[in-house]
């Protein structure tokens, strides 16, 4: 008979991270120092503090916009041939950074990444400029087929994953990061596309401040001033950055250094959002950031990464899963105290609520045999402890080192995980106490089910 691995058995010391914060030419490069087979895997982040808020959604857009309308040098048909005969891609994203030092902080960021050779890393950077300096934004037709099919394949993510659109709505009620991520990508996203759309297809004006605020939102992002690099590549590969981003850099504009606050103001709208589904997406939210119960503050600890395994494949699972026919069900609790608890394709959701509600008693009554709880830690590490290529080692550093997460905090985090006993999660019972009591909820799913349950809404629409 083989031995069950034993908690003893695992290493304290875990995945070590490692990265180095170099200056080139002004600009801030995380350098992860990797063997990569010869590949650099690069990012540049523009932060988007230099964009009005109102204007974050355009930000949003410019992701679709950028590498499929013409350039000054290309077609944008051209331009996609010449990225893949001489790179392994290039894409574009929003993302939010939230500061695990000082929660409710967070930054934004347009990102651009590129995979080259290390001989291509000029080119990388000579597209890059090509696209975020040179496109052009003028062509009303090319707009009109981008807008549309942005908008389809927001609609389609939405339907195919709207158990996380549902969790980012929710989350936005009271979460600045996640208010952002709203804005740039999630259910406020779509309804701005929708909105656009319209107003691109009924008149000139329409159209000709469509193609304005892109302009304007280009001007003030992609400047000299306002960029942070990513790199992941050997000494080697590291060697030819320098001279390549100092040429990127002076072909940028230069910006007027002028930097808008995100105000964020918590509003618990509660919405439900109904679609022809016949299933539900039911996310349950809140935070537990600055508060208190039974005279401790409470904060966050690696017994939580313990929890979200519990939850996934104990608790949420049997209940929500195998007693209620749900498709699936998740949960998760970060570090700058936000959680999740929300179920997908889901046939309930009333019933799916008072489940939720029970997971205070589970825990507080939480009483299970050594071996089960040696495999919720095993289980939990394994998360952790899973094989990363050299690309994805890179994102971590870059993440990391935006999040503010040091390695004392990694540390602190894997031993309270190992160490874990059934008595630490008996005690998140208050943390999911105060999750529960900030009644932050968003429902995606069945007309007749959000109609029939409508006293659980403070806002009803359709999607």
């Amino acid at each position: 008979k083989i031995p069950m691995l034993q908690r003893e058995d695992i290493e304290r010391e875990g995945g070590r991270f490692s990265y180095e914060v170099k200056m080139e030419d002004g600009v801030n490069v995380i350098h992860s120092n990797l063997f990569t087979s010869g590949i650099g895997y690069l990012k540049v982040l523009f932060d988007t503090s230099r964009v009005p808020v109102e204007d974050l959604p355009y930000v949003g857009l410019l992701k679709a916009v950028l590498g499929y309308v013409d350039t000054e040098h290309y077609s944008y048909g051209d331009l996609t041939s010449e990225i893949y005969l001489n790179s392994g891609g290039v894409s574009f994203a929003v993302s939010s950074y939230p500061d695990a030092a000082h929660p409710g902080q967070f930054t934004g960021a347009f990102v651009a990444s590129a995979k080259v050779l290390y001989h291509k890393l000029d080119f990388a950077f000579s597209i890059l400029a090509e696209i975020l300096t040179r496109s052009k934004l003028d062509d009303e037709k090319r707009l009109g087929e981008i807008l549309d099919e942005t908008r389809s394949r927001a609609r389609m993510k939405m339907e195919d994953a709207s158990h996380g659109a549902a969790v980012g709505r929710a989350s936005s009620y009271f979460s600045a990061s996640a208010a952002f991520n709203d804005m740039t990508g999630g259910v406020g996203y779509y309804q701005f596309l929708e909105d656009v759309s319209r107003r691109f297809a009924e008149d000139a004006s329409g159209r000709g401040q469509l193609i304005a605020r892109l302009k304007d939102v280009c001007a003030r992002l992609f400047t000299s001033d306002n960029l942070l690099v990513a790199y992941t590549a050997d000494t080697e590969g590291y060697s030819r950055l320098p001279a390549e981003l100092k040429t990127f850099r002076s072909v940028l504009g230069k910006g007027d250094g002028r930097t808008y606050e995100f105000v964020f103001r918590p509003d618990n709208r509660n919405e439900g959002f109904k679609t022809a589904s016949q299933v539900n997406y039911v996310a349950r939210c809140g935070t537990f950031a600055g508060k208190e119960a039974g005279g401790r503050k409470l904060e966050y600890t690696g017994a939580l990464r313990v929890l979200k395994v519990i939850m996934n494949y104990e608790y949420l699972w049997v209940n929500l899963r195998v007693k209620g026919g749900a498709y699936g069900c998740m949960s998760s609790f970060n570090r700058i105290g936000e959680g999740y608890l929300v179920s997908y394709r889901d046939p309930n959701l009333e019933k799916t609520m008072e489940i939720y509600e029970g997971v205070v008693d589970y825990l507080k009554n939480f009483n299970v045999d050594d071996r089960d709880m040696n495999k919720f830690i095993i289980g939990t590490i394994s998360n952790i402890d899973r094989p990363m290529n050299p690309a994805a080692k890179g994102s971590r550093s870059m993440n990391l080192y935006m999040n503010h997460v040091s390695a004392e905090m990694i540390r602190e985090e894997r031993d309270q995980i190992l160490d874990a006993q059934q008595s630490d999660i008996r005690a998140l019972a208050d943390v999911l106490q105060a999750l529960l009591d900030a009644h932050e909820l968003c429902v995606i799913g069945s007309e007749e089910k959000i109609e029939e349950q409508k006293e659980m809404f403070l806002e009803i629409k359709t999607l």
